[in-house]
């Protein structure tokens, strides 16, 4: 994802997990927003309150399921 032109923000799939890679100019302070939250900050508006459910495996399977069910058979 690119911001502005001059902020760069990369996010790689790591097992379960994520990692996040940002580059941007050393002017622009980057700081996570639960650090910022502790520190008395405000939270940025536009956040979600709580984190989004990852879907469950059984929905996934159903959702996958229902691709191959709609798929064209040679």
């Amino acid at each position: 994802m690119t911001i502005g032109g001059n902020i760069v923000v990369q996010v790689y799939q790591n097992g379960p997990g994520f990692r996040m890679a940002i580059k941007a100019p050393r002017d622009v302070p980057i700081l996570r927003g639960d650090l910022l939250e502790r520190q008395g900050g405000a939270r940025p508006e536009g956040l979600h309150e709580k984190q989004p459910k990852a879907p469950s495996r059984r929905a996934r399977d159903a959702a996958r399921l229902e691709k191959l069910v709609e798929k064209p058979q040679d």
